[in-house]
């Protein structure tokens, strides 16, 4: 009877032990989380392109020979090197791409027939936009009509880092802010994450990605529809999730 009451007891003391473990573990999580607060902050910048790439589409074509195509088009090239040369543009800044020749179907007037088509890319730089404005002005009226425009922040890498210390010091005076409510201070940052961690809460990418797509100048087809519809000033954003940890 002794032995029976004895491991009753030893029974009675582990079942205890086991309940009031997990409850002081709880406890412990529970004033953990007391002491911490989550705060998110971001931050906003638009600015200005202060660069641009021009893009002059040489084409060409004939339904008779496609030596004819090559001469007009060495011919336009030389043109608009001389032009380029003339407006001192710098050769570094100059880029041409590679040449394309094809011979298709094409309809004239009704009929079908063969032609011959040539089409080149030649990109140019300009870190000075009142140069391009000039150099497009040139072109233009010297029949290179076809143009496109890409413009685009020099520094945009650095002005998204620079956005991402203003988030975090937004985050950190918003939890000042908290901490004083409840009569506490902040001891310090327990963790941080970017946006990436927390899809769908800020969308400052698709926020860049819209400048990316939209970045392009056409000045055919509808020209001021084109031109206006074209982003000269860009939108930046990040967004940080903090966690503070206060003093008690």
């Amino acid at each position: 009877m002794l032995l029976h009451k004895l491991k009753s007891t030893v029974q009675i003391a582990i079942l205890l032990s086991s309940i009031v473990v997990p409850l002081t573990a709880v406890s412990s999580f529970a004033q953990a989380l007391e002491n911490r607060i989550v705060v998110l902050g971001d931050a906003i910048e638009e600015v200005p392109a202060d660069q641009v790439t021009l893009n002059v589409n040489l084409s060409f074509n004939d339904e008779r020979d496609v030596k004819l195509v090559y001469d007009d088009h060495k011919q336009a090239v030389q043109k608009l090197t001389t032009l380029l040369s003339q407006l001192k543009v710098p050769a570094k800044d100059i880029r041409f791409l590679q040449l394309m020749t094809r011979k298709g179907r094409d309809y004239q007037r009704g009929q079908p027939g063969e032609r011959f088509t040539s089409h080149q890319r030649v990109l140019i730089k300009f870190t000075d936009l009142n140069q391009y404005t000039e150099v497009q002005n040139v072109l233009t009226t010297n029949g290179f009509a076809d143009l496109t425009a890409a413009f685009s922040v020099s520094n945009q890498r650095e002005i998204e880092l620079k956005l991402v210390d203003r988030a975090v010091a937004r985050a950190q005076e918003k939890a000042n802010r908290l901490a004083k409510a409840m009569s506490r201070t902040i001891k310090g940052i327990v963790r941080i994450s970017d946006v990436g961690d927390n899809e769908g809460f800020y969308a400052y990418r698709d926020v860049n990605r819209l400048n990316q797509s939209q970045n392009v100048a056409n000045y055919d087809s509808d020209p001021v529809r084109q031109m206006t519809s074209v982003p000269q000033l860009f939108r930046y954003a990040a967004a940080v999730k903090v966690d503070f940890e206060l003093n008690n």
